[in-house]
């Protein structure tokens, strides 16, 4: 298989993730769940893995880092509890993923906010003059809220302008890096960043279903969910609390194996492997005239991916053929961004074919998808002129 979904889920992931999930579930335990050395194990480990996280984003202290099903689960977490009063305002990018926008009209529907799109174009995917002019006009708006990196496009946003604008206007700021953690540096204190979410499955290379969400400790959110904690168990009611219930040790411990995995092997050195293969394909799509690539192409400016259409097949159609006769696993479709889709017109179209290179990615995985498409786009011209005839 050619591998080339990694913005999905990044395959394979680092050997050490693998048995840490392993090793960890066999002789740890959760903590503040017995007195067992298993489970005072499992709390230092815990320490450990919040230091991880924070050590990456440069976090001022692991307390203030929370573990979360996922990057989605840190969303709507930070979306659904933050305070909201009716006629409150908040902002978001028009190329964001269902996980900010889906709360964000669910608060409009519930809680009878408002909510503003700052436009998009392929040259400028979040227009800055246009998004101060939003804060300026609307003092109700009290939240931002964006992706670092759009999942459809890979078109990076300018999170520290955004960050600081939105701390100007008395805005809190939250960031979606599902698309950047491990590949792009993030500091939640130079970027102005008040509420972080981090998937582990992407480029952190931990397993899914675990995630973690950053909170400025100055913010004061409300209830999510309510349950055990090991903490406070003589109590009927509860402070607010994000872990609730027996935490997933396993999968924390894996994900903070791959976030120790990234920094070892760098960023920066992430972030130059990709970028090489990134033009290789962009090279590659563009000589082929059947081809419309979606988004901008500075490489310098997007993640690695790269959203595109086949003259004469549906998205869904085409990424099949791909797989089932060339073992070329790619997405197709809508990538769950339908914002995205509008701004870059392909929403009633059936979406677009993504391709998206992680570390593990070869240069001969862009060849074989190249030259698949090459072979596919031949014998389509060869029907074409077979039926004119």
């Amino acid at each position: 298989m050619f591998y080339l979904d990694n913005s999905a889920t990044t395959w394979p992931k680092p050997d050490i993730v693998y048995t840490t999930m392993d090793s960890s579930f066999r002789q740890m335990f959760s903590p503040k769940r017995g007195t067992s050395r298993a489970s005072r194990m499992g709390g230092a480990k815990l320490d450990e893995a919040r230091q991880a996280i924070a050590n990456l984003c440069h976090i001022p202290h692991p307390n203030q880092v929370f573990f979360t099903s996922g990057a989605t689960h840190a969303l709507n977490l930070a979306i659904q509890s933050f305070p909201w009063k009716a006629g409150d305002g908040v902002v978001m990018s028009a190329i964001e993923h269902h996980a900010v926008s889906r709360p964000i009209r669910k608060m409009a529907r519930e809680k009878g906010i408002q909510f503003y799109i700052v436009p998009y174009t392929d040259e400028l995917p979040f227009d800055l003059a246009a998004y101060e002019g939003l804060l300026k006009k609307h003092p109700n708006i009290r939240m931002v809220a964006t992706t670092h990196a759009s999942n459809v496009i890979g078109s990076i946003l300018p999170i520290e302008a955004i960050g600081r604008l939105a701390h100007q206007y008395d805005s809190v700021y939250l960031v979606d890096a599902a698309q950047t953690a491990g590949v792009f540096p993030i500091d939640v204190q130079a970027q102005n960043i008040d509420i972080l979410a981090l998937p582990g499955h992407k480029s952190l290379y931990g397993p899914p279903g675990v995630g973690a969400l950053y909170l400025n400790p100055s913010l004061q959110l409300n209830s999510f969910m309510e349950g055990g904690t090991g903490g406070d168990s003589g109590k009927h009611d509860m402070a607010f609390e994000v872990e609730v219930g027996t935490i997933p040790l396993p999968l924390i411990l894996a994900f903070a194996e791959g976030v120790k995995w990234v920094q070892e092997k760098g960023i920066e050195t992430i972030h130059a492997h990709e970028k090489a293969l990134l033009e290789q394909l962009l090279s590659g799509l563009n000589q082929l005239s059947e081809v419309t690539i979606y988004g901008h192409q500075r490489p310098d400016e997007k993640t690695p991916v790269v959203s595109f259409t086949v003259r004469g097949y549906e998205p869904e159609i085409l990424g099949a053929i791909l797989f089932d006769d060339y073992g070329i696993a790619l997405r197709s479709g809508y990538h769950c961004a339908p914002m995205a889709h509008e701004a870059i017109d392909t929403l009633g179209k059936g979406g677009t074919i993504r391709a998206s290179i992680g570390y593990f990615t070869k240069a001969e995985d862009i060849t074989a998808l190249l030259s698949a498409l090459k072979e596919v786009i031949t014998q389509n011209c060869s029907v074409d002129t077979a039926s004119v005839g």
